[in-house]
């Protein structure tokens, strides 16, 4: 019975962001909220294009934005907090 061989990927690492740090999207996202009433935070991007889901997901966890009370069940609502304005400051 031959060994068994396996393939491991030896490449270098991918370069990995602090976790206290937005990701440039992130960032311009954030950034479109501060001068809207309220701090909330736009569903499209300059181009019309919906913003990511992921973004949205990964801004909330951070305590970046939070999640207002949603009115549409489709469309996730958020607005600037105050530790996303913080972040904004420090870049």
């Amino acid at each position: 019975m031959p060994p068994y061989l396996r393939l491991v990927w030896t490449g270098p690492p991918r370069a990995r962001r602090p976790s206290g740090r937005p990701t440039p999207r992130q960032l311009e996202w954030l950034r479109r909220g501060l001068d809207r009433p309220g701090g909330n935070l736009p569903m499209f991007d300059h181009y019309g294009q919906r913003v990511s889901d992921r973004t949205v997901k990964s801004c909330v966890d951070h305590g970046w934005a939070e999640k207002r009370d949603e009115a549409m069940r489709d469309w996730q609502l958020c607005q600037l907090t105050s530790a996303g304005r913080r972040v904004l400051d420090a870049d």
